[in-house]
């Protein structure tokens, strides 16, 4: 029985992948047309190349165009859409309950991120046994393994804060990680939360060493890798460390990476391919004509919408030394969310939908403003303060906002003044205006701010903001039933779920 592994055309587009029992299952003799035999699949750089589309195309995939979503229901700041309101699986996120039986969105989300995971390892085992000589430019050859490591690292790290304990370094529940292609039916554990950030600070670690300046917003490059792990070392809670790198990128910017002049600019042309070159974006996935990967119709009232409570909390005001400033600011509400027609709750312009027109959209895996944002988090609990650096990071982003420094109410920046605790709970609440709809960002702050302030015993508590999340077991997902049962029972479920 062969283990194969093949590459398929698909207009323009290359899809390497191994076929797997949920992550290993065998493929008995079936041979797709187009297919390459496993020693045969990548030899030369036009292959190589080939394949790594098709590591890239993973994003636009089954169920992972609807990934970030499901963060942003578990947080209350969006809920399902009436299309699957009734739903038992969807009811499930709302109520902060997830099922882990039959599930028809984590199933195909855990497969599909260790299948982005598969292919980035077969390109990083095959190109790394060819020569330099058989790439223009040589250099190239470790630019598509440091483009690999990168996609597997960014894969570890969406399954790990999905599916493990990511808040917790001292937690045996990680995820199963995988640095090797499968090439059998062995299951294998799942590694400590400590092991999995590890590999995926190494995959990063590589992507900044040996990663492309620039090819385009649609693939992966050094800049993105510093960035992404300025955000694991945040979530480690290695402030210091993840500052430091915030800081860095920074002081560096240019043309190619840098904030845009004003927040709607980013998603404003859904008419053209210029909405993928904005200098905004470290990396996004990109959508086609005709081939959009879903995220505006999904997040339209079909599987998705975002509810009042948001713009509620976008409309409110922090009292800071009985000055009263507004936390959202008017371009980030009321450019990009609006009301839907029936039914309560908002769709976004974000993306392209039957509500905004156009045929391009871009998923945001991550955009420069969150890396100031992780400076002035990080900066701050560094020091214990409100540094200056954290300071002018989180006004930086307010000033592109609309915000003023009259020193009134209204949407205004943050005074000095301005006590260490309020400003946490400031950043928290910018990040939600800045990034919501984008990549669940809103639910995993809540968790970590949870933790890092009483673990989840004490101090701030994420019912405070989604009443219904107060069992912390059921602050991660379920990995589906079917998979551990695939798997013969060798990856342990999550606590909660048994």
């Amino acid at each position: 029985m062969k283990k194969s592994i093949y590459i398929y055309s698909l207009i323009l587009t290359g899809m390497l992948s191994i076929q797997s029992c949920q992550l290993a299952e065998e493929l008995d003799d079936y041979k797709p047309m187009h297919s390459l035999e496993t020693e045969t699949a990548i030899n030369s750089q036009q292959t190589a190349e080939l394949a790594l589309v098709g590591a890239y195309a993973s994003f636009g995939d089954g169920a992972l165009p609807v990934m970030p979503m499901i963060p942003d229901i578990f947080s209350g700041y969006s809920t399902t859409g009436r299309t699957y309101a009734a739903r038992p699986e969807e009811s499930g996120f709302v109520i902060n309950d997830p099922l882990a039986t039959e599930t028809t969105r984590l199933a195909p989300i855990y497969r599909g991120l260790y299948e982005l995971i598969n292919r980035a390892n077969w390109i990083i085992e095959l190109v790394e046994q060819l020569d330099d000589d058989v790439f223009e430019p040589s250099s190239r050859r470790q630019e598509i393994i440091a483009e690999a490591n990168m996609l597997r690292g960014l894969g570890h790290f969406y399954l790990l804060r999905n599916f493990g304990e990511f808040y917790d370094l001292d937690s045996e529940y990680g995820i199963t990680v995988q640095l090797e292609p499968v090439k059998s039916a062995e299951a294998h554990p799942r590694s400590s939360v400590l092991e999995t950030y590890n590999a995926i600070l190494a995959d990063l670690d590589k992507g900044i060493s040996d990663g492309p300046v620039l090819r385009s917003k649609k693939y992966t490059n050094s800049t993105f890798a510093k960035a992404l792990k300025a955000k694991v070392l945040l979530y480690m809670s290695r402030f210091e460390e993840s500052a430091i790198l915030a800081q860095e990128i920074i002081e560096g910017v240019n043309a190619n990476f840098m904030l845009e002049p004003t927040y709607g600019a980013i998603f404003e042309d859904h008419e053209s391919s210029a909405i993928f070159e904005s200098s905004e974006i470290l990396f996004g996935t990109s959508g086609q004509p005709n081939e959009t990967i879903g995220m505006g119709n999904f997040y339209s009232d079909f599987f998705a919408r975002i509810t009042p409570q948001y713009i509620n909390t976008m409309e409110s005001s922090l009292d800071v030394n009985g000055q009263m400033i507004q936390v959202g600011g008017s371009q980030r509400v009321e450019g990009v969310f609006f009301p839907l027609n029936t039914g309560g709750g908002y769709y976004t312009t974000k993306y392209t939908s039957f509500f905004t027109g156009g045929n391009y959209e871009m998923y945001y895996h991550m955009r420069i403003a969150e890396v100031y944002l992780i400076l002035a988090e990080a900066s701050a609990r560094a020091n214990n303060i409100v540094t200056t650096e954290a300071s002018n990071a989180l006004n930086e982003i307010r000033l592109r906002a609309g915000a003023t420094t009259t020193g009134g109410d209204g949407f205004e920046t943050y005074p000095e003044t301005i006590g260490l605790e309020q400003f946490l709970t400031a950043v928290r609440y910018e990040k939600l205006a800045e990034l919501h709809a984008e990549q669940g960002e809103a639910w995993y702050d809540l968790v970590r701010y949870a933790y890092i302030d009483g673990g989840f015993d004490s101090g701030f508590m994420v019912s405070d903001v989604k009443p219904s999340a107060t069992n912390p077991d059921k602050f991660i997902l379920p990995i589906p039933t079917e998979s551990i049962d695939a798997g013969g029972n060798v990856v342990d479920q999550n606590p909660g779920y048994n």
